[in-house]
């Protein structure tokens, strides 16, 4: 089943990009392909909303040539400008973006710059995978990408996972490129292709920055615009919104519930089936699995088939999916003592992504907590699946009220306001069997500057609780 792209002709980016790109966020993303811009000759303005004391190394930078306009930026940052690269926490509703339309300036982001790059470089076979998808993706990215090392790829694991596509660019040799994408960093691709494009499922999130559902699966959606015939999408058969998706690709399904009609990927009898290399057969039974949880199968039987899209030996994918140590801050053990399990799942930042986590614990089982800045979430669909297996709820940060207001009756509640005090009272009240969850379903902005952050600080917090209870 062969994805590869065709060979890339053997001309350099320079011929590609404008001689001026205007680079709007100057995080991660936008710092990298500055980078790499300023490396191919581009002359690069840099505009951001924060100021000089928000950043420590800008002579550097300076020093190349860049030009910088902070606290806004003012309108003459796109003087000059051919493109507009946007940073993936800038909305495409921002002023300066919607000046450079009227301006008629490209505005493009830098996964789609980055992949241009890429492939007028490496006179080569690069393979392009991207997964999106509301909750899951991180890890369905990262499986894939381990699929492939154990098969002895060179991989790249870039994009919304942390480290930039544009980080990748010294390097030209060709190589399989796996790139987690979200809906904002979605929004500006252009002419991004992935052989292999995985959707992990479309659940309300982002209600804050879009106006609702609709608008946030066409940008999920964006990511099959440019697949060919010769292409892979791997779909989620088990999700409406998933399966709605429009693509010129194969399609390929997975479901936890039944053998697709049109083959796929599939969840029977307790063991991974596929039949995308001929007849239907078992490739490992789901118990073997190194993450736990109903959410991690769909997670396997994603990143199965698009390994098995990309001719990765058997050998190599089930490896991966028994060896696999998972990612920081996805549902992972930090600290078992006295009986009591703490766990980390900080990137659970939606109310579908804590209900599928509490998915996975024994009825009553679970000290919970809840909170942060309010994504605009239906906090009322935990009912459910916190009345079932929460034995209490302890709220954080801003949304605390509405999650209050939204769950009342359904399970035992507390309000305590900060990391602190949440993890002191469920030290307080937690019984051997049971375990303390942090899967906040809100955004981290209000109380830390990413979920990352808060996964340390609760984590830093439960191994003190932990020794604190082990020298009681």
């Amino acid at each position: 089943m062969n994805a590869a792209a065709q060979p890339s002709p053997p001309h350099q980016a320079a011929q590609i990009l404008p001689r001026r790109i205007a680079v709007l966020g100057f995080a991660r993303s936008g710092r990298a392909l500055a980078e790499a811009l300023l490396d191919r000759g581009v002359s690069v303005a840099v505009g951001d909303s924060r100021t000089e004391r928000d950043f420590a190394d800008l002579d550097s930078f300076r020093g190349r040539g860049v030009r910088f306009f902070l606290g806004g930026p003012p309108a003459e940052f796109l003087a000059g400008a051919e493109w507009l690269a946007v940073s993936p926490g800038v909305p495409l509703t921002s002023p300066p973006v919607q000046a450079a339309r009227d301006m008629g300036i490209p505005v493009l982001g830098e996964v789609e710059i980055a992949w241009r790059i890429a492939q007028a470089e490496v006179a080569g076979e690069n393979r392009w995978v991207a997964v999106t998808g509301t909750n899951g993706k991180s890890t369905t990215t990262s499986w894939i990408a381990e699929m492939l090392r154990r098969a002895g790829r060179p991989v790249a694991l870039a994009g919304n996972i942390g480290v930039p596509l544009s980080a990748y660019l010294a390097e030209k040799a060709p190589r399989d490129f796996v790139c987690e994408m979200s809906s904002f960093q979605l929004e500006a691709v252009d002419r991004f292709r992935p052989h292999v494009a995985v959707l992990t499922n479309i659940t309300p999130d982002h209600l804050d920055r879009y106006p609702g559902l609709p608008e946030y699966a066409a940008a999920k959606a964006r990511l099959f615009d440019r697949q060919e015939l010769g292409d892979f999408a791997i779909i989620n058969a088990d999700d409406p919104e998933s399966l709605a998706v429009a693509t010129r690709a194969r399609r390929v399904l997975f479901s936890r519930r039944a053998r697709p009609a049109s083959g796929g990927a599939w969840l029977q009898d307790g063991e991974l089936f596929s039949d995308l290399r001929g007849a239907a057969r078992s490739v490992l039974p789901a118990e073997r699995l190194s993450l736990p949880g109903a959410h991690n199968v769909e997670n396997a039987l994603a990143a199965m088939a698009a390994a098995q899209c990309l001719d990765v030996p058997e050998a190599s994918i089930a490896d991966a999916l028994t060896q696999f140590e998972g990612l920081p801050h996805r549902s992972q053990l930090v600290v078992h003592a006295r009986g009591v399990h703490w766990v980390d799942d900080s990137k659970g930042t939606n109310v579908d992504a804590t209900a599928k986590s509490l998915e996975g614990f024994a009825p009553g089982s679970v000290v919970l907590i809840l909170g942060g800045r309010d994504k605009h979430g239906d906090f009322a669909a935990l009912r459910p699946m916190a009345a079932k297996n929460a034995r209490v709820v302890l709220t954080i940060g801003e949304a605390a009220e509405a999650i209050a207001v939204a769950l009342a009756g359904a399970v035992a509640m507390e309000r305590c306001e900060t990391m602190e005090r949440a993890v002191a009272r469920a030290a307080s009240m937690a019984r051997p069997g049971d375990t303390v969850l942090l899967s906040p379903a809100c955004a981290s902005f209000d109380q830390y500057g990413n979920f990352e952050e808060r996964g340390r600080h609760f984590a830093a917090l439960a191994r003190a609780a932990a020794r604190s209870s082990d020298g009681a």
